[in-house]
């Protein structure tokens, strides 16, 4: 007689996560990887790190099915079209974001199979209008959404810092307390945290804070624009490949640049003061038009008919996020005052209206 034995199956290797730091912009990028397919995604890779990248995949044998974005990034480049150039993998985004020449568009509760494995999106917009996290086997991968004891800002990109309270408080803050935090940044030197962790020591957010703390604190953080901000944000909606060259912020281009651009009183362009409407009333370029920053959608079929665009603003710095903000909404030619605004239009002697 012989007895015959049933083979068992072999265990299910756990999900193996590498989290890789790119120095100069503080940025976290994720490799997940089934170990038992060899299928792999990566999340948030930085340009400059491409080569790492595509070493340590290689080394692993890795099979990577997807490059996949949190959100449009402001202060690096991806380096998800290199990527997917070099081995294939798809590109994956929010679909909220609007992002051209990608392969994966997802809506909140979409899934990704990785091997054994599901990546659940979770739509968290707020730091921009096209953030999304990712949560898979008790981790979630959070982007600049939500961050160790802080959170992204929210006064750019279409941001919202009501939104981004509801999408920490209402979304994240409700996964088991016990699921790991992975975010997009970190300057301290902190690697992850949990949601556990996060509800009750997150400076921001944590401790139940009400909506109108949060805005409070978010009104008032006052901080600089990223540095990259005008080379990536256009950067990166063509993937991290394509810099659109019809979106233009000259370091040279002033005042009296703009000034030349006003008397030709060509129809076909258009001057946009993006300052407040209180601060326009109290003098503005003749025939601009005021677009206070923010309000840019409201005005988004009006400026198609316009061959080129120029905005000024006080010092330049409100100028630099309007153009970012309609880049980032499709449109092309247009050109900012970086470094100055009205005050020096104002000391050239040039016409001002009332």
């Amino acid at each position: 007689m012989t007895i015959s034995s049933c083979q068992q199956p072999l265990p299910i290797k756990p999900l193996y996560i590498k989290q890789f730091f790119d120095r100069d912009s503080c940025t976290y990028t994720y490799l997940l990887v089934d170990p038992n397919s060899h299928e792999g995604a990566i999340i948030d890779g930085v340009k400059e790190q491409l080569k790492r990248d595509l070493q340590y995949i290689e080394e692993l044998g890795i099979e990577l099915l997807y490059a996949i974005e949190t959100h449009v990034h402001a202060d690096h480049i991806s380096s998800a079209g290199l990527m997917r150039q070099k081995t294939g993998a798809q590109i994956v985004y929010n679909k909220a974001a609007a992002i051209k020449s990608i392969d994966i568009e997802l809506l909140d509760g979409d899934e990704l199979p990785l091997g054994h494995f599901q990546i659940k999106a979770i739509s968290t917009p707020g730091h921009t209008c096209g953030c999304m996290s990712y949560y898979i086997d008790n981790r979630v991968f959070t982007g600049d959404t939500l961050l160790i004891r802080g959170c992204g800002r929210s006064d750019f990109q279409q941001g919202s810092s009501e939104v981004l309270y509801r999408s920490v408080t209402e979304k994240l803050f409700n996964l088991p307390e016990e699921t790991v935090v992975y975010p997009g940044h970190d300057y301290n030197g902190n690697t992850s945290s949990t949601i556990a962790e996060e509800k009750q020591w997150n400076a921001r957010l944590g401790k139940q804070k009400s909506l109108a703390d949060f805005i409070d604190i978010m009104d008032n953080l006052n901080l600089a624009l990223p540095k990259k901000i005008n080379e990536a944000v256009p950067a990166n909606e063509g993937c991290g490949i394509n810099f659109n060259p019809n979106i233009y912020v000259h370091e040279d281009f002033s005042m009296s640049s703009l000034y030349q651009i006003w008397q030709q009183e060509n129809p076909d362009n258009l001057i946009i003061d993006n300052r407040t409407e209180e601060e326009y009333l109290t003098g503005h370029i003749p025939n601009s038009k005021n677009i206070p920053l923010g309000t840019e959608p409201d005005h988004l079929e009006a400026l198609k008919d316009f061959k080129h665009i120029y905005i000024y603003c006080h010092s330049g710095r409100r100028s630099q996020t309007a153009l970012t903000n309609l880049a980032m909404m499709g449109l092309e030619n247009i050109t900012c005052v970086s470094h100055s605004g009205l005050p020096e239009w104002e000391a050239l002697g040039y016409p001002i209206a009332h």
